[in-house]
């Protein structure tokens, strides 16, 4: 099993995906890639190896690379309006050039628009996208071009809320990203989310279903996990424990790894939590004033620790629905949108449920 040390942190065996997504960014474009999973299955460090290791490992890469990217994590952003959105994602042309010399690829400054076109766009003078698409054409000059939206589901509100134009705002940004990948092949686009409900509509809104493709990261298979606590010192049965507790989240393992090198009682460790998880679900069942999603997200929890998951159905009823929505958003439950299936956002969820459905 391959791990390295990635930002100071293991980066663990993730050769497969890896390959997958060089392999995605070297055809020509033709749909957008939703990449989804649960809550630290290792989505943004794994897109963000990709892009410096991979695509842009050339020195210089301005001036003699393969690839021109551009990548942007909205997480910690507030946007709710055409201005926040804007500025998140452009920026003055001479502001731009300096982050990008200094950090030539994991930098915030999105996109750079010369200060008086940028004003006009402010206005609304000028075409946001149609600028955008000139940026690529003039500074991918014949390079694989990508666009890489990490965290998208900041953007949920526009999407679901209707009001001054925003939810408008960003029909016409997935709009526009269809027309650089199905329409023009001028460049990749990938988004990534753990937000599975906002997935979740986008999937079923058939334009953008026609033009995207959906692909999952996932915790870590078992046999990885063994692997790799094996080669941490750990023995069977110890392995065994984990497992059961925190499954494959990869940063719970590197705690439950930490807590061990530290000298601390893995049972210990791993008791709390399951416990932390526990108050986590108590803490938002006592804000839920709504008795049926109470009820909805029991009878979810005492499935998913009698067949391992939970299986939506098509004539779902609406307490149940409003349980996955609620629990999902808040990221203790996982719903997969392609597999109609629930599960805990990690095992330590599933291990927190059983102390709240009890014996």
């Amino acid at each position: 099993m391959k791990i390295e040390v990635y930002r100071r942190a293991p980066f663990v065996d993730r050769e497969e995906e890896i390959d997958f997504l060089v392999e995605w960014f070297n055809r020509v474009p033709q749909r957008i890639l939703w990449i989804y999973g649960p809550k630290s299955s290792g989505k943004t460090t794994l897109i963000e190896y990709v892009i410096e290791k991979r695509l842009l490992a050339e020195k210089e890469w301005w001036k003699k690379g393969k690839y021109w990217v551009k990548y942007i994590n909205l997480r910690g952003k507030l946007i709710i309006s055409y201005r926040s959105f804007l500025e998140s994602f452009i920026y003055p042309e001479d502001v731009y050039r300096e982050e990008v010399e200094r950090d030539y690829w994991l930098s915030l400054k999105f996109i750079g628009i010369e200060r008086k076109r940028l004003k006009e766009i402010r206005k609304r003078e000028r075409d946001l996208f149609e600028e955008i698409t000139e940026v690529i054409k003039k500074e991918a000059n014949g390079k694989k071009a990508a666009l890489i939206v990490d965290e998208i589901q900041i953007l949920r509100d526009l999407y679901i809320k209707n009001g001054n134009g925003a939810r408008e705002l960003l029909k016409e940004f997935l709009n526009f990203c269809v027309r650089l990948t199905k329409e023009t092949h001028l460049s990749h686009v990938a988004i990534l989310t753990s937000n599975t409900i906002f997935i979740d509509r986008i999937y079923n809104d058939a334009r953008l279903k026609e033009t995207s493709e959906f692909w999952k990261v996932d915790h870590l298979k078992k046999e990885r996990v063994r692997e790799w606590l094996r080669e941490e010192g750990f023995g069977e049965e110890e392995i065994g424990l984990v497992w059961e507790y925190v499954g494959g989240s990869i940063s719970r393992l590197i705690k439950v790894i930490e807590a061990r090198k530290s000298g601390r009682d893995l049972k210990e460790h791993l008791e709390r939590e399951a416990w932390l998880a526990y108050t986590e679900i108590v803490e938002l069942l006592r804000k839920v004033e709504d008795r049926e999603v109470k009820e909805g997200f029991r009878k979810i929890c005492e499935e998913i620790l009698r067949e391992g998951f939970y299986q939506v159905k098509s004539d779902e009823d609406k307490k149940i629905n409003k349980a996955i929505e609620y629990f999902s958003e808040r990221e203790i439950l996982f719903y997969d949108p392609l597999e109609l299936r629930v599960t805990g956002n990690s095992r330590v969820y599933e291990k927190a449920m059983e102390r709240v459905i009890g014996p």
